[in-house]
């Protein structure tokens, strides 16, 4: 168990890290109305866009709060309490299911991207080209992703199992 809580300690840190410049660069491009410049050029932006340039800091925020608590959680795996067990337990559950669960936003991603692009475009030879990208551009997200979840799960599963054996129970107060 020492190895899997020092990587999810390095996970943990980096995704600090990784949220802290996000919210960094949230700030900045607070100062920058992305929405607006698209709209000012006569391209249409999909709501889940807008949704998510209203919700970036608190989105941002969130992932911050998540992974400082992915932190206590790692180092109470690491000193073997049992709540870092259990809540250790339940971020692999979650994260399992987050995966399978975003899934179906790969294919509003790609339906957003195609959104973008004037419709007088689409219909010439170039947007056929252009639409034939984004639909294997799609398939093979989806395939990766959902192969990815596989895997995930497979792994978190195992982890899970190991963590409820009687014997690494034992080890957690």
């Amino acid at each position: 168990m020492a190895v899997t809580a020092k990587l999810s300690l390095v996970m943990a840190v980096m995704a600090i890290a990784w949220n802290l410049l996000q919210l960094l660069l949230v700030g900045l491009m607070g100062r920058f109305d992305v929405v607006g410049v698209l709209q000012n050029e006569g391209l249409p932006v999909p709501p889940a866009f807008i949704w998510l340039d209203q919700h970036a800091v608190s989105l941002s925020l969130l992932c911050l709060l998540l992974s400082i608590i992915f932190l206590a959680v790692s180092w109470a795996l690491l000193k073997h309490r049992e709540w870092g067990r259990i809540g250790f337990i339940v971020f692999l559950v979650l994260v399992a299911l987050a995966n399978f669960a975003f899934l179906p936003l790969i294919h509003t991603m790609f339906d957003s991207m195609q959104a973008m692009v004037p419709a007088e475009f689409l219909n010439s030879p170039q947007g056929l080209e252009m639409r034939l990208q984004l639909r294997m551009g799609l398939w093979t997200s989806l395939i990766t992703g959902t192969a990815a979840a596989l895997a995930l799960a497979g792994l978190h599963a195992w982890l899970v199992v190991k963590l409820c054996r009687p014997d690494v129970r034992a080890l957690f107060r």
